[in-house]
């Protein structure tokens, strides 16, 4: 065990070390800070806590990693490595760098290796100065996560076909906390990760769309949609975002009186307000849903001509007209009239051709007859589960390209497995099917739709994961995609002692 007065010059040494003006840094052989002392954060704008057992070095270094690649090899082959290299810091002063790469060799292997980096600018200027061309700028720390937002973007870029990844595993992935991530990713991109996510897929669906080269329920399969209507949805979501957004960056092109009689032609709810929040122009479609028919509102605020307005859109659009943009996908207001709607709407500054703030351009839509569906659809949706709770009808799938099962509730009641549990391999989910003659049959009928399309409806017998034995119906549609079969669906429906003596009688 050390002795205080050993523990004392440990404790000297690291402070030492934390506080030159040097930087000294650890990374292990898979390229991780595990320790890194103050003077980052001058030389590079960050500090040891954002870097310690989070960072990788790429992500530190940024455009001089492939510049100090040679000798990062050199290092983890076990050699010393002593370069120098010119850098801007943050702060804009340049310093001429003299780093210095130690391999931390263990029993003869590569742990990992120090880094000892000094300024010898001060030298170099005595010796005559030197010629430091190419200077490398180290990003400051805005710059910092902008680089590191468009990793995260390049990620999601790379799972466009697959599923998306998730923010825990993006956070994971980047070395930054699930919240600074979400907070930072809608402040650059004006919109959450899986919307920007979905977005990607639309984009790439457009265009296969366009070329041909796919129909939209391919898309749907290639893009892991769930079933076709819900791929359609989003597309067409898309679509109208996409010709709402460009419509809104057609007007900001051009700030001329001509643009108020467009924006009154346009179909679509968007109206045009001064910099004071008075209307300047509306669409025919905006003096629909808004109620202004008989109303003389042009030259008027919109607070005194829609005094709910005032209540609801006050601090967002004072924060619009500071060059902010907002958006929301849902929101239920009142009119003054006591009316209900339901709202979807983007809100962002336009701009005179000195690009000071014009006014803003507010788009809404009335979303009130889809908001009512959804809710009916989810009243139909509770009686269906209902039904299915009471017949003992659930619903199951087999993706083969995924290799992947979905069970309904009703299915997991019926096999007496946890709410939680996820479906086996295939092999695995053979064996709750009754060994002998049941399991024999399954097999031949899964063969014979996964081969040659055929459909199955046969009764066999099961035993449940707590032992029952249970008589069930199975119903399996193969679907198949060029040739091949992706996923066979169906019905898995519990027999019981009832239903056997009706269908005996």
């Amino acid at each position: 065990m050390p002795t205080t007065a050993e523990n004392r010059i440990i404790e000297l040494g690291y402070n030492v070390a934390s506080h030159s003006s040097a930087m000294l840094a650890y990374w292990d052989n898979n390229l991780i800070c595990r320790f890194a002392n103050e003077a980052y954060l001058e030389w590079f704008g960050i500090s040891p806590d954002q870097m310690i057992d989070k960072m990788l070095l790429k992500t530190v270094l940024g455009p001089l990693y492939e510049k100090n690649m040679v000798h990062i090899k050199g290092a983890l082959d076990g050699k010393t490595q002593v370069f120098e290299r010119p850098i801007l810091t943050p702060s804009g002063t340049t310093k001429l760098a003299r780093a210095t790469y130690i391999p931390d060799l263990v029993a003869g292997v590569v742990k990992g290796f120090y880094v000892q980096v000094a300024d010898v600018s001060p030298l170099n200027n005595l010796q005559g100065g030197a010629d430091i061309n190419n200077i490398e700028k180290v990003p400051d720390s805005v710059h910092f996560t902008n680089r590191l937002l468009d990793e995260v973007v390049q990620t999601l870029k790379s799972c466009i076909l697959t599923e998306f990844p998730g923010i825990s595993k993006l956070a994971k992935k980047h070395f930054i906390s699930e919240s600074k991530l979400k907070r930072d990713f809608k402040e650059k991109f004006d919109t959450t990760i899986f919307s920007y996510y979905r977005n990607l897929q639309m984009e790439l669906a457009e265009k296969y769309l366009a070329e041909k080269r796919r129909n939209k329920n391919q898309m749907a399969m290639m893009l892991n949609f769930a079933n076709p209507s819900n791929f359609s949805a989003c597309y067409k979501k898309y679509l109208k975002e996409k010709s709402t957004r460009e419509l809104i960056e057609n007007i900001e092109k051009e700030h001329d009186e001509r643009y108020q009689t467009f924006i009154e032609q346009v179909p679509v709810e968007i109206a045009m307000l001064d910099n004071n929040l008075i209307y300047v122009a509306a669409s025919r479609k905006w003096i629909e849903v808004h109620r202004l028919q008989n109303t003389d509102f042009i030259g008027k605020s919109i607070f005194d001509i829609s005094p709910v307005a005032k209540l609801k859109f006050s601090d967002i659009l004072n924060d619009c007209l500071k060059g902010h943009a907002n958006k929301c996908d849902e929101a239920y207001i009142e009119r003054l009239d006591g009316s209900p709607v339901w709202l979807r709407w983007e809100i962002r500054p336009w701009y005179k051709r000195n690009r000071a703030i014009g006014g803003l351009l507010m788009y809404t839509e009335d979303i009130t007859a889809l908001k009512l569906k959804e809710k009916e659809a989810k009243q139909i949706s509770l009686i269906l589960d209902k039904t299915s709770e009471i017949s003992r009808i659930g619903a199951w799938q087999r993706n083969f390209r995924t290799n992947n099962s979905i069970w309904s509730k009703v299915v997991r009641e019926i096999l007496e497995v946890p709410d939680h549990f996820n479906p086996p391999e295939l092999d695995e989910v053979l064996k709750f099917y009754k060994e002998g003659a049941s399991r024999i049959l399954i097999q031949h009928k899964l063969k014979d739709a996964i081969e040659n399309k055929v459909p199955f409806d046969v009764v066999v017998e099961m035993i449940t994961a707590k032992g029952k034995p249970i008589r069930v119906r199975v119903i399996g549609y193969p679907e198949f995609v060029n040739g091949k079969c992706e996923k066979i669906s169906g019905i898995f429906h519990e027999i019981t002692d009832k239903e056997l003596s009706l269908e005996n009688e």
